[in-house]
């Protein structure tokens, strides 16, 4: 499966998005995304250690950034 197929599914649903970097983990709720695998959180928040920890509201993914997605 296409990983812009696979994402397709997942809108509308809760997932968890690991970043690039210094391993910064968001949960929130995916809105949409682009074929660059761009992708819009609502209600997202910082996870660290299983915890949430900073509450974001709605934000942008850079695809390019993106190191993994879970369903949640």
């Amino acid at each position: 499966m296409f990983p812009n197929k696979k994402i397709q599914s997942l809108v509308g649903s809760r997932i968890q998005v690991e970043m690039k970097g210094e391993k910064t983990i968001l949960e929130g709720i995916l809105s949409g995304f682009d074929e660059y695998l761009n992708m819009h959180l609502i209600d997202a928040s910082e996870v660290e250690d299983g915890r949430k920890i900073t509450s974001l509201g709605s934000v942008i993914l850079r695809g390019n950034n993106v190191v993994l997605v879970n369903p949640l």
